[in-house]
């Protein structure tokens, strides 16, 4: 395709429509002639350098929605070269699309060019410099900002391997125990501690440290905890909207998630009962809503959890998270369901 372009009299740009003010990533000889730029100096850069400040900016706005969109676009034009002076033409705009119909790229080309008086040529040249001035101190500051967010996943990162050492010691120790209740409070420490690895794990894995991925977690938990019944005995169904919340939440829901969860798969289904173990989360009208529902043997039924850690932890996370918790005997089964507050600019989908 570049051939193709490289070869036509007329100067065309191909940018990227999936990236913010879309920068070039190529452009013809013809246009490096018009403008007097490098390849070099315009690949990377936003297609915007090539317009003149101050002049069409309804065609710019235009311009750069139709690129989003991936629709054609034929506009007058304003452009600026490099040394200031100021041509009028006509943009034509195509989007380019793979086999599959999806965008790939944006191709503008610029005919019936002309040259613009321009009395204030001197002014452009410094409102110019002041663009590269403002374009240097972005690019320092987004520099900086990534320098922070690989710092965050380093420290995301080096939790998660101390939270899986210190599980795994915890589990180490439990299997050395001869009291069953003492093991079984080790083991199910254990498996708190892992929650929380698995959250730090997904943070650092994400490519945004600062939101936490709710679907991703929820799923990867209770399927672990479902593997722990022989196969077959529960059915798992997720209703979970790919959400994320932020990141500071996370320690607390993961913990709230797998002592629910946990919960339903300990004492749901005694004896090799068979059933459903279904989980919902999705947005509520004030902020989130977390339901956890089995078919099992219902509150009436299940081993009596008054006074015990689980359901004292339950209570602090969920009071912590400043959020409402509803038990329900569904008989058969159980339905525990929380409402808890979260802006709806916090959270957002993945």
């Amino acid at each position: 395709m570049r051939a193709a372009f490289q070869s036509l009299l007329m100067p065309v740009l191909m940018v990227d429509p999936h990236r913010e003010n879309a920068p070039v990533a190529f452009a013809n000889r013809a246009l490096l002639d018009l403008t007097g730029y490098s390849q070099e100096e315009l690949s990377g850069r936003s297609w915007h350098l090539l317009h003149m400040p101050g002049s069409g900016v309804d065609a710019l706005t235009a311009i750069d929605a139709a690129t989003q969109a991936g629709e054609a676009l034929e506009t007058g034009f304003v452009g600026r070269r490099k040394d200031g002076a100021a041509f009028e033409c006509t943009l034509a705009l195509s989007p380019v699309r793979d086999e599959a119909g999806r965008l790939r790229w944006a191709t503008l080309v610029l005919t019936g060019i002309g040259s613009v008086p321009d009395p204030h040529r001197d002014v452009t040249a410094a409102s110019w410099d002041l663009e590269e001035q403002v374009e240097r101190r972005t690019k320092a500051l987004q520099a900086a900002l990534n320098r922070r967010t690989a710092l965050l996943h380093e420290v995301e990162h080096r939790i998660k391997n101390t939270l899986q050492m210190t599980a795994s010691l915890v589990l180490l120790k439990a299997r050395r125990l001869r009291d069953p209740e003492a093991r079984k409070v080790l083991q199910e420490t254990a498996e708190r501690v892992s929650a929380l690895s698995a959250a730090h794990r997904l943070l650092s894995a994400s490519g945004d440290a600062g939101r936490f991925n709710l679907q991703e977690f929820t799923a990867e938990l209770a399927g672990e905890l479902v593997t722990a019944l022989p196969k077959g005995q529960v059915d798992l169904d997720l209703d979970i909207q790919p959400l994320g919340v932020p990141a500071p939440k996370a320690t607390a829901l993961a913990l709230l998630l797998n002592e629910l969860i946990g919960n339903a798969v300990k004492h749901a289904f005694p004896n090799g009962r068979r059933g459903r173990l279904t989980i919902e989360i999705g947005r509520a009208e004030n902020g989130l809503k977390i339901a956890v529902e089995d078919d099992g043997v219902g509150l009436d039924h299940a081993p009596a959890t008054e006074g015990s850690f689980g359901k004292t932890l339950i209570t602090m996370l969920v009071q912590q998270l400043k959020g409402q918790l509803t038990w329900r005997d569904q008989k058969p089964g159980t339905r525990a369901e929380i409402a808890m507050p979260v802006d709806a600019q916090e959270m957002k989908f993945e």
